[in-house]
């Protein structure tokens, strides 16, 4: 699935559980495994939210954000501009299975959001992510969980056209199908992302899941409400026991 309309895309991940349960989440482990300077590739990156984020903490690193969609990446350069972030991350249209960079040129790699989960093939993309990672370089994949999506199917059946067809074509493929069509959308569980990392030879940094759970949208904006919130998504994503039913299990790779 290529989104093509980067100005809807960023409406869509505009609430208040979005961005204070997942892309501060995100921020912050960002924060702590990212090279305190030198490159970074945005795979996928669509308007450029984490490459935003990144130019925003850190002043040493050079962004490039790369993603398939014109658009998208237009949308992308409207924020860059308007932080006035040019001479910090530079768009590049590419396919996230083919990139059009040589080995060894990144620092760090990240594929945020679902640009994974909607790649044609996985393996494939994170072979590329491989190749263009330096020797002691990190690669960070956020992905659709196998198991929250399936819970999340059974629970919504037909009032949201999940068919049971639908959930049973899931379970055998982790290709979300709704309306007894596919999605293109691939699910994982986090033992499935250790033997990927495993088959190159890489080492597991950190695992997380977030947002190990949604909150009730008003109680975010109750500040004490939310800092207990946010005190318990910290508490709770990196447990092994609740991994598999976060909403996008993370995984930190080193070379």
């Amino acid at each position: 699935m290529i989104y093509s309309n980067g100005r809807r895309y960023d409406e869509q991940i505009n609430s208040s559980s979005i961005k204070l349960l997942y892309f501060e989440v995100i921020e912050n482990y960002l924060n702590k495994y990212l090279p305190r300077s030198g490159e970074v590739l945005d795979a996928g990156g669509g308007t450029g939210e984490f490459s935003l984020r990144v130019a925003r903490m850190s002043k040493n690193l050079h962004l490039v954000n790369c993603d398939i969609s014109e658009g998208m990446l237009k949308q992308a350069q409207n924020k860059i501009e308007k932080e006035g972030l040019q001479n910090k991350i530079e768009n590049k249209v590419g396919d996230i299975m083919d990139l059009p960079f040589e080995d060894e040129s990144f620092d760090y790699v990240m594929c945020l959001g679902d640009a994974f989960s909607f790649c044609e093939d996985s393996d494939k993309a994170f072979r590329e992510f491989v190749r263009v990672v330096r020797r002691t370089g990190r690669i960070h994949i956020s992905v659709n969980s196998f198991w929250r999506n399936f819970l999340l199917m059974m629970e919504k059946g037909e009032s949201e056209n999940f068919y049971f067809s639908d959930v049973l074509k899931y379970y055998n493929s982790h290709i979300i199908h709704q309306n007894k069509k596919s999605m293109g959308c691939k699910s994982f569980n986090i033992e499935e992302l250790r033997r990927l990392g495993k088959k190159y030879d890489l080492q597991i940094v950190k695992e997380f899941a977030i947002p190990i759970f949604w909150a009730y949208e008003e109680w975010l904006n109750d500040p004490k409400k939310l800092l207990k919130i946010q005190e318990l998504q910290y508490e709770l994503c990196e447990n092994r026991n609740l991994l598999n039913f976060g909403d996008h299990l993370n995984v930190i790779y080193e070379k």
